[in-house]
């Protein structure tokens, strides 16, 4: 029988439940070590998860990555503590895996990168949102030329405070230990959904925008429209937001448009945003209905669409395409 793959998680926070449930889709894998300065959280999220008491706890990062135990460390602190982590665990020959955004500055990336190669390990920054089957499959559409020459994607994104259910299946949302340093200047730039949330965007739009050989354009300048919303207790919203990306064709661009309403209640499947993207073509146009909520889960009417992909083109055999099935999953 092959060796299990041994998995350190470094920050005990909102994000790593997640990273738990992933893990148990892969039995290669198991986790054997927990770090976080907080022990009594530390303590209290291996019990939540159901690890085995035999899981390590360590308050240093520097004596979990150098448990022999462990093979992969999984880096799911605020961003500001990603270099000395990342840097310090590919040092123990660890592989590391580091939560987005990768580092404050690009300076401070290039030294994670640097380390990784030095040592001769596997470095990675873990963005999920390329591989949302939903999105692969619409790729793959483009690749064949369902709609044609591509045109443009909007991503019309809605965040709200007042989500019925998140993955955990927590009326109140997450703990405030888990969001409070993405509103801090020195973690996140104060941005919050731009630096943050928007690392996932972007990447989602430029994997269509320019990742589509043949069929789109590389994008060239980006440019941002930014409102703040004051939430109490000294915290700023950076919604409303429209981001404008452009590439070399005047007529090939992406646009992603968020907006946040404090006290729409709706159902999620991760944290409480939802969002549904529209690609048009010189001969059709897809539309992404539901990604990381359930905005109309529950409502009688059933909203405008089961989530799912649904492409339209000139070809009446491809019209009104069944929902695909892992859609909104």
């Amino acid at each position: 029988m092959a060796r299990k793959i041994g998995v350190a998680l470094v920050g005990t926070g909102n994000i790593a439940l997640m990273h738990v449930l992933g893990y148990r889709n892969f039995p290669i894998a198991e986790i054997r070590a927990l770090c976080d300065k907080n022990l009594a959280r530390a303590k209290a999220f291996r019990k939540e998860a159901n690890l085995p008491i035999s899981t390590k706890i360590y308050k240093n990062s520097t004596e979990c990555v150098q448990d022999d135990t462990v093979d992969l460390v999984e880096v799911l602190t605020p961003h500001s503590t990603h270099e000395a982590i990342s840097v310090e665990a590919c040092e123990a020959g660890k592989h590391v895996s580091v939560q987005k955004s990768p580092a404050v500055t690009l300076s401070s990336y290039d030294r994670m990168v640097a380390a990784a190669r030095k040592a001769g390990v596997r470095f990675r920054v873990y963005e999920h949102y390329r591989y949302h089957p939903p999105y692969v499959f619409a790729i793959e559409q483009i690749r064949k030329g369902v709609i044609g020459s591509f045109g443009s994607i909007n991503m019309r994104q809605y965040a709200t405070g007042g989500a019925v259910s998140d993955y955990r299946g927590n009326k109140l949302g997450s703990p405030f230990y888990s969001f409070n340093w993405r509103y801090k200047e020195e973690e996140n730039h104060g941005a919050s959904t731009m630096f943050d949330d928007g690392y996932h965007r972007s990447s989602v739009i430029q994997a269509f925008l320019g990742d589509v050989p043949k069929f789109s354009e590389p994008i060239t300048v980006v440019r941002a429209w930014v409102n703040w919303q004051e939430l109490g207790n000294n915290f700023k919203m950076d919604m409303p937001a429209v981001v404008i990306y452009e590439t070399k064709k005047a007529d090939v661009y992406g646009t992603w448009n968020v907006s946040y309403s404090r006290f729409m209640p709706f159902h999620s499947n991760c944290f409480p945003v939802d969002e549904f993207i529209e690609i048009s073509g010189s001969k059709g146009i897809i539309i992404i209905n539901g990604c990381m909520g359930n905005l109309f889960v529950g409502c009688e009417c059933g909203g405008p669409g089961k989530p799912g992909v649904y492409w339209f083109s000139r070809d009446e055999e491809d019209r009104n395409k069944a929902p695909f099935p892992e859609a909104g999953t």
